[in-house]
């Protein structure tokens, strides 16, 4: 059992197939029609997205007598946050997840449907699967453009500046957390962050102008898909496709074969298609960061600042 700041996962065994599962149980109370609502279409989101290999399946969902929605889905073995935190990924181990994790976007991003909440919390492993998009609980379908989830329900460490505008939600921002979380599970924490304990709002706020250190550990061909995956410019951003055929071309040991690209199919022939803001050339070199964020406070829960590391 583990047990969060907005639910209690559970392990149990669903008998009518004698399988292990997870039992995901909220800690809301859906006690009104828009939030009952708002359920139902993340739940169908995230049941639309579950038959991506790389998505964790999604069984079944419900409320309890007492008004709790739960969510029944795959059991895994553990998430990317506890691995940063034991050992960090190397370079090509990164570049893997990174690969998988993007292309399930891919398929979101195609179905219309965002995740906002990519994280490494949020990816899991398995025995018989290296990375899977877990929580869609905040996803947004694409066409309702929906921007009302406000800073009390963001992970602030791997969320672009728009999010603290609430600017109208966007695929960009699912790729620049993708990049954010790709660089914390090499480096042990996330970017331009100088230690584990969590920045002041201000202090957050600042590091978007800071430039995105090199990592001794990686390439300087991925820190700089990363980077530019983390512009501040949503624009200027490659697209979940983009980064993925960007990560899925890097040959990172020169010295070591590599085996020929995995050819992916495009799935842009949804009519749910996000539409994707066009980027520019991956830069060189290390971007400069010159957007500044205005940050609109919203009403939170006491806490929610002490969850930016991931969690």
């Amino acid at each position: 059992m583990a047990r969060g700041g907005y639910a209690t996962v559970y392990r149990a065994t669903q008998d009518s197939v004698g399988r292990d599962v997870a039992i995901k149980m909220e800690n809301r109370t859906l006690d009104n029609a828009r939030d009952q609502a708002r359920f139902l279409r993340e739940a169908r989101a995230a049941g639309r997205m579950s038959s991506h290999p790389h998505v964790v399946d999604l069984f079944d969902v419900g409320v309890t007598v007492d008004q709790h929605p739960y969510l029944i889905m795959e059991l895994c073995d553990g998430s990317y946050l506890d691995r940063m935190r034991v050992a960090p990924l190397n370079a090509v181990e990164a570049r893997d997840v990174g690969i998988k994790i993007a292309d399930a976007l891919v398929h979101s991003h195609a179905n219309g449907v965002l995740h906002r909440d990519v994280k490494p919390a949020n990816i899991l492993y398995s025995e018989f699967n290296a990375a899977v998009l877990a929580d869609f609980g905040l996803a947004v379908l694409g066409e309702m453009r929906d921007s009302s989830v406000t800073l009390e329900v963001l992970t602030p460490a791997y969320a672009p500046p728009e999010m603290f505008r609430h600017d109208t939600p966007s695929g960009a921002a699912d790729v620049y957390a993708l990049c954010a979380t790709l660089y914390a599970v090499m480096s042990g924490r996330p970017p331009r962050w100088a230690t584990n304990r969590s920045p002041s709002l201000l202090t957050l706020m600042d590091l978007f102008h800071q430039p995105i250190p090199d990592l001794p550990s990686a390439p300087r061909a991925l820190t700089d898909v990363l980077r530019y995956g983390m512009n501040n410019d949503p624009a200027s951003r490659p697209t979940a496709e983009e980064l993925r055929d960007l990560l899925n071309n890097l040959h990172l040991d020169p010295s070591t074969p590599q085996p020929p690209p995995t050819v992916y199919r495009s799935t842009s022939t949804s009519t749910n298609h996000v539409p994707p803001p066009r980027p520019r050339p991956i830069p060189p070199s290390t971007p400069t960061l010159d957007e500044t964020p205005t940050v609109q406070h919203a009403p939170g829960r006491k806490g929610f600042f002490q969850k930016w590391f991931g969690g």
